[in-house]
């Protein structure tokens, strides 16, 4: 900042007020009323809140949530998310896709017992392993 607008260190106010603010840092409402008033000459509306939100949108997209939540100041990264954080379908469907390709691929083991008709598996169940789980199934109350 020194160098392109000729400022002084990077903890001094890249926006001075030169009317009201005497040289001092722009306030937020200097810098709203001169950011809406220029918005009204062109005809659209405009806020200063909208350049956080296009800050913050381009921190999870490229940094992260917790990155985003630093710089926002969310004390919890939840609000963040909330805001911010939005599902890309076309990725949600690749992976979809991409699960049930691994999932084909498998080759269904059947149960060791040879039980008539029983499901194949698609990870590699001992016996032992089974056995624990049919007990643990009976003992859960059927949901109709």
């Amino acid at each position: 900042m020194r160098e392109e607008r000729g400022l002084g260190a990077p903890e001094d106010p890249a926006w001075i007020g030169l009317r009201r603010g005497r040289g001092g840092p722009l306030s937020y409402a200097a810098f709203e009323s001169q950011l809406r008033h220029l918005g009204a000459k062109v005809g659209v509306r405009v806020t200063a809140h909208m350049f956080r939100h296009a800050l913050a949108q381009a921190l999870v997209d490229t940094a992260g949530l917790k990155v985003a939540q630093e710089v926002l100041g969310h004390a919890h990264v939840s609000t963040t998310a909330r805001s911010y954080a939005r599902v890309d379908e076309a990725a949600m469907v690749r992976a979809l896709e991409a699960a049930r390709q691994v999932m084909d691929a498998s080759e269904p083991r059947p149960r060791p017992d040879g039980e008539p008709g029983a499901a194949g598996f698609v990870f590699p169940y001992d016996a032992d392993t089974l056995a624990e789980l049919d007990a643990a199934a009976d003992q859960q109350p059927t949901r109709r």
